[in-house]
């Protein structure tokens, strides 16, 4: 309202006499009272027009107000004025063509025409035909915006006095600020309508209290999830839905939301209408006025017992089929070393010689009986990491030996495919904080699976180098068919196997990328996968440089 009253102080404040003067602060006075008495926008349009027109003494005037969707002003109120062509039409405040309304609204300033048929400006003869003769429109203003405009007109020539022109113009700006309070509330209302849904509709328990825990909001998800009703529960005590020996809870919380501020994610448990107690997760912030004081306290709650009974049961299952996979892995072992010792013992010949045909078909029998022992091995070794029993004895390790040692054990293999097998890297005092024997895993499943998936005459290099202060990469290079982009996001996950392997019909269980990811990660280390740059796999990992200080 500031500029409203600056207006009409300006206007008290001409030189005018002292009885208009009166007159005129007391229709202002009224004007005012008229436009605050409600926050209905038409009626504060229709009323102040009345107003405005009663007070000048004129019998004809409307008013315009802005319409940003329309690009140009509407009537919204209008008396002594019958064209459905005017009182529908939109009035343009941009283009070529000049208009009353935008003469006002870009100059923010009155316009009076004292015979609208000589006037340029009314080339639009809608008024004409009306019968009005002579006008004075004034902008509707607020905190220096034109919301519209405001306009008394005349069926007989009329020369408007300055008296009438500045009564007009502060009749505008009293209007302007009624019209803004108005929007603010709807704005206002708009907004607590649309919390109000917000919160009536959401997923989770929305309950706010006062400082005593007095419930004040109680939404329908907390109607569901604890069984009260809205008029049961706004008003009662929060502690009708805390079990047994958790009474105290409530106020741990308040103590803790002073010190700590807003809590998340705080599993605890309550008690519906019927007995029944549930787990939920908690958050609970404090509400403050404007002066930062608490006066209450917003509880969003969901319910987790479904989410907990089923994780729990994942879990029993999860330690079943590990026991299941250990102990069947440790019954296979059994039998299976006793039939690779008995091959072997007749492989060096302790029965007696044997035919080519017989050591042909023992030798199957011993690869069969190793690679179902590597087999075991991978399912063992999954089972205890996925069960956490894996424990890690670090030490400094020279990086550069281990990978020799690895590279020299699977040259044999390589050999047979015409596959070289190079490692990069000079600097031997390269050294990681890490389990020997698990690094060794790590390796000979990467470079491995290297050796594999490249076709003959191919390459195999492996790297290492310091990735910064705290880690060494190494990394696994092939000259094999590279792994499209769909499969490269599941080529860790266990018992996949890329297509690839298919085509070159390369064998494998698919655990040795998960068992080799778990383990890296288990050293606090990354493993990822890139495409070469000119074609094949690049296997990458990161393990510590030196020993953590914690």
């Amino acid at each position: 309202m500031p500029e409203a009253k600056h207006r009409v102080k300006q206007f008290l404040e001409s030189n005018q006499k002292p009885r208009f003067r009166g007159l005129d602060l007391s229709a202002l006075l009224r004007l005012a009272e008229t436009a605050t008495q409600s926050l209905d926008t038409e009626k504060i349009l229709n009323d102040t027009l009345d107003e405005s027109l009663n007070f000048l003494g004129f019998d004809v005037g409307f008013i315009r107000t802005v319409d940003r969707d329309m690009g140009g002003m509407t009537v919204r109120a209008a008396r002594g004025l019958r064209s459905p062509e005017f009182l529908d039409g939109v009035t343009p405040l941009s283009g070529t063509r000049r208009n009353v309304s935008r003469v006002v609204f870009e100059s923010k300033e009155p316009y009076v025409c004292t015979d609208i048929r000589r006037d340029p400006i009314y080339k639009n003869r809608t008024m004409e035909r009306e019968g009005v003769v002579s006008t004075a429109a004034a902008p509707i203003l607020s905190k220096n915006r034109v919301l519209g405009i405001i306009v008394v007109g005349s069926r007989k020539p009329y020369r408007f006095t300055k008296r009438e022109i500045r009564l007009l113009t502060a009749f505008g700006s009293q209007l302007g600020a009624a019209l803004e309070n108005a929007e603010l509330y709807h704005e206002v209302a708009k907004g607590k309508a649309y919390i109000e849904n917000l919160v009536e509709n959401a997923g989770d328990a929305v309950v706010s209290t006062d400082i005593s825990d007095r419930v004040l909001t109680w939404n329908r998800a907390a109607e569901i999830i604890f069984g009260y009703s809205k008029a049961e529960a706004i008003g009662n005590d929060l502690n009708i839905v805390m079990p047994p020996g958790r009474s105290r809870e409530l106020e741990e919380i308040r103590l803790k939301l002073e010190v700590a501020g807003p809590m998340r994610n705080l599993e605890t448990r309550r008690r519906r209408k019927d007995g029944t107690v549930i787990d939920v997760a908690l958050a609970v912030s404090p509400v403050r006025d404007n002066e930062s004081k608490v006066i209450g306290f917003l509880h969003l709650v969901k319910d987790i017992t479904e989410k907990n009974r089923y994780e729990r049961r994942l879990k029993d299952l999860d330690r079943m089929k590990s026991d299941f996979v250990s102990n069947v892995s440790h019954e296979l072992r059994t039998p299976l070393t006793a039939i690779k010792g008995s091959v072997d013992n007749m492989l060096d010949g302790i029965l007696g010689p044997l035919t080519e045909k017989q050591i042909r078909y023992l030798s199957r029998i011993n690869s069969n009986a190793d690679r179902l022992g590597r087999l075991i091995g991978d399912l063992l070794d999954l089972s205890r990491i996925e069960a956490g029993k894996i424990d890690l004895r670090p030490a400094n390790v020279a990086a550069i030996a281990l990978v020799k040692e690895v590279a020299d054990a699977l040259r044999t293999l390589a050999a047979d495919k015409l596959i070289s097998i190079e490692v990069l890297g000079a600097d031997e005092h390269v050294d990681v904080w890490a389990d020997r024997d698990k690094v060794l895993q790590i390796l000979t499943n990467l470079i491995g699976n290297a050796v594999k998936f490249t076709p003959p005459h191919g390459r195999v290099a492996i790297s290492v180098e310091r990735h910064d202060a705290e880690w060494v990469k190494l990394a696994v290079v092939d000259s094999g068919p590279g792994v499209s982009a769909e499969e490269a996001v599941k080529i860790f996950d266990k018992f996949y196997q890329a297509q690839q392997a298919n085509k070159l019909n390369v064998k494998g269980t698919g655990l040795g990328l998960a068992i080799s990811k778990a383990l890296v990660e288990l050293h606090g280390g990354n493993i990822w996968f890139e495409n070469g740059a000119d074609g094949g796999s690049v296997f990458s990992f990161t393990l510590p440089a030196r020993q953590p200080l914690n």
